[in-house]
């Protein structure tokens, strides 16, 4: 709805002013060109109504002999450079017709003095244009009128030789004036054309210099090429880049072919988009990896109309570090918390980074012995696998080597090959035949790891990219070190899990309790796990920037979770020596609140992860249970893994506090598919994994209910189940209230 008008209002009394006016054409201009307003007099003038031409550029007005002159550029950089322009001549109508205009453009700037766009005013001179000419044409015909008089006379003085000596002399002088003043207003004619012609030179400069400077203000890289694909413009940033391309001098880029200075890039999604450019006539924008330079580009490329094309873009490497880094510490940490072999989950693990990550994935462990061996090598190619393996048993790696997996197992220390030389490869060969091989596999770069459980390397982690051209830096190092890290741990877990699973076999006939025991505590080692590795891949990735007081709190709850870890680790190793035994639980007031913050805490990752929503009730701080925190933390750690695991995407994970006058109850509900009531009982059993079919790859080994029911039992609490098939589940652990909680929490 249009605001009433307020004569008091300067503003109103300007906008009514270029509504009302028809004899002006009155609008405006964006700093482009482009038409923002329309006033009656400019659709009068011009035929266009404001749907039509609001949004296209103001030279569709211009002659083409002014368009090909760049005559509404070179007007608008003189209003941008002086504060205003003007301008008379031809102009064009929607219907193609003429009319002889006179122009003002006011350059807008608001109050920082940035450009903001044009005013301009255009006013309809065709009448007073025709009134001159038919003034000068009048001129002209009075002129040859006198002509022709004089020359009657002349010959009227011929025939008769009636009129004296005089009169025929007064008329010669006459008819020279007259040729004299043609010949003056020839002079004057060709003096204007001239001026004119200098001016448009000028003109022509002046827009030349104008679109140089704006191309040249742009930060991004930014090049033209002409229909050959050869370079005609390359502003300052580009240059930079073309110096670190080895072209000494970025001048010498001009007429250059692209395709032959930059052959790396035929048959890349640079060349194809390029080309799809040029052949479409529409602009493209995609993003690519350029591994000569091992970085991401936005790119931009627009067509130009000589068949040329101008391209623009931005390095994202930053960005896409931190997506891919994300992409494969979350598809790691899934993939070697799946089995509990760790042979397949290193296969797993080298196949998840090629080809992308490396085209050469292998994982070597080491024995007791400090032999290593190759338990896992991944190329895109089968054949190629099988290739590696073989040259791998036939050119084994040197123990005695200074670089290579056993001097990054002996010393700890990683160690990046941004770029393979080929002396590198002669001075890393066994014999030519060595040096034949390795020369085929064409290696550019290289990163090796180790793998290490706290202080203690038990393997090696190597990435190769060969046909790639990938040039691994600091950044895929990190990524590196930190997918050894989880596969270590993955692997140790595993060993203690052999280790847990032949004490029980020893220790069967002894004590089935102590069997049990063992297996959930391998099982259970996972969940602080997860915690830990998020933490540390956060802070690793710098993705909280330098430390500060929210990452301090962030080491503080990775400690925690360590030393979690470490003792559930040291009660399995203890407790397999044992021929009987039971977990220690020791019972205090424990604060409810602080254990739900940290919940939230250590699964928002996995959450984000899954793709899930997560909702944590507040309950009131004074509210306390009685309870073994750490076994408490355990079972509400394990019952959220679970609520992951078999929540689908897009769903929510709740975790609630509710209390009576005894009791205190946390649920932890999902809205997955649920459990059938005759099952319900059956998966508090050990060893039982009844939504296998539900959970896929995700299933674990069917302990972690048997053992939170147990500990809850043992908290002198329990673990309940109250679920519906196709609408989730929710597990509560029930606790007793301690004597001196707040009051305020029942309910």
């Amino acid at each position: 709805m249009n605001r009433p008008f307020d004569p008091s209002d300067t503003t109103d009394l300007y906008r009514l002013l270029v509504e009302q006016v028809r004899d002006y054409a009155i609008f405006a201009l964006d700093p482009q060109g482009h038409v923002r307003t329309w006033n009656p007099g400019a659709q009068r003038f011009k035929g266009y109504t404001p749907d039509e031409i609001i949004g296209k550029s103001f030279s569709v007005f211009y002659t083409p002999e002014d368009i090909a002159r760049a005559r509404p550029q070179t007007l608008l950089a003189t209003a941008e450079r002086v504060g205003r322009a003007e301008d008379e001549g031809w102009r064009v109508r929607k219907d193609g017709s003429r009319f002889w205009a006179s122009v003002l453009i006011t350059a807008l700037r608001d109050e920082n003095g940035a450009l903001v766009g044009f005013a301009k005013i255009t006013r309809d001179l065709t009448e007073r244009r025709a009134a001159q000419e038919r003034e000068r044409q009048l001129a002209a015909e009075e002129a040859a009128h006198a002509a022709t008089a004089a020359k009657a006379k002349e010959l009227e003085a011929l025939n008769g030789r009636l009129q004296d000596q005089a009169v025929e002399l007064e008329a010669q002088t006459e008819e020279a004036q007259s040729l004299t003043e043609e010949l003056e207003q020839a002079n004057e004619q060709l003096q204007i054309t001239l001026a004119e012609v200098e001016q448009a030179r000028e003109a022509e400069k002046a827009a030349e210099r104008f679109s140089r400077t704006i191309l040249e203000s742009i930060s991004d890289p930014f090049v033209v090429l002409d229909r050959e694909w050869c370079y005609r413009f390359v502003n300052a940033p580009a240059a930079a880049l073309t110096q670190l391309a080895g072209v000494n001098e970025p001048a010498a880029l001009i007429g250059k072919n692209i395709w032959e200075l930059y052959p790396d890039i035929i048959g890349t999604p640079f060349e194809q988009n390029l080309r799809r450019t040029v052949e479409l006539q529409e602009p493209q924008s995609f993003e690519a990896y350029y591994p000569s330079r091992g970085e991401w580009s936005s790119m931009q490329c627009y067509p130009l109309p000589e068949g040329g094309v101008a391209v623009q873009w931005h390095d994202i490497s930053e960005r896409k570090r931190t997506e891919e880094a994300s992409h494969y510490l979350a598809r790691a940490s899934d993939i070697l918390n799946r089995s509990l072999d760790y042979r397949d989950t290193l296969n797993d693990l080298a196949k998840l980074v090629v080809p992308e990550l490396a085209d050469w994935c292998a994982v070597a462990i080491a024995d007791d012995n400090g032999e290593l061996h190759q338990l896992a090598v991944a190329h895109a190619d089968p054949e190629k696998v099988r290739w590696g393996r073989e040259l791998n048993d036939r050119y084994p790696a040197s123990r005695d080597a200074p670089t290579g997996p056993y001097t990054v197992m002996r010393t700890g220390q990683p160690e990046l090959y941004e770029d393979i030389p080929d002396e590198m490869l002669a001075a890393g060969a066994v014999d030519a035949e060595h040096l034949k091989l390795l020369r085929e596999v064409g290696l550019k770069s290289a990163i090796s790891v180790p793998l290490r459980v706290i202080d203690r390397p038990i393997g090696v982690l190597t990435l190769v990219s060969a046909e790639s051209r990938r040039r691994y830096n600091r950044a895929d190092l990190s990524l590196a070190i930190e997918l050894a890290h989880r596969a270590a741990i993955a692997v140790e877990n595993a060993r203690l899990h052999e280790e847990a699973l032949e004490a029980w076999r020893a220790a069967e006939d002894a004590n089935r309790a102590k069997t049990q025991f063992l297996a959930t505590m391998s099982h259970e080692l996972r969940t602080p796990l997860n915690a830990i590795s998020g933490y540390t891949s956060l802070l690793r990735m710098g993705v909280k920037g330098p430390v500060s007081d929210e990452q301090e709190e962030y080491l503080a709850r990775i400690e925690r979770s360590g030393r979690h870890l470490l003792s559930l680790i040291q009660d399995v190793l203890s407790f397999a020596k044992l021929e009987a035994g039971r977990v220690e639980v020791t019972v205090a007031d424990v604060p409810v609140q602080p254990i739900l913050i940290e919940m939230e805490s250590l699964t928002l990752p996995q959450m984000r992860e899954a793709k899930l929503s997560l909702v944590v009730d507040t309950c009131d701080p004074g509210l306390r249970a009685r309870a073994d925190v750490e076994r408490l933390r355990q079972i509400l750690l394990n019952l959220c893994s679970n609520a992951i695991k078999f929540t689908p995407e897009g769903g929510a994970v709740s975790l609630t506090c509710k209390t009576d006058d005894s009791h205190v109850y946390i649920a932890v509900s999902d809205n997955g598919p649920g459990i059938p009531p005759d099952k319900r009982e059956a998966i508090f059993e050990p060893f039982v994994q009844l939504q296998r079919e539900t959970a896929g790859s995700q299933a674990g080994t069917g302990l972690g209910l048997s053992i939170s029911r147990d500990l809850a039992h043992a908290m002198s609490g329990d673990l309940t189940l109250d679920s519906e098939v196709g609408r989730g589940s929710t597990f509560t652990v029930v606790l007793q209230r301690s004597v001196n909680s707040s009051s305020e929490s029942a309910s």
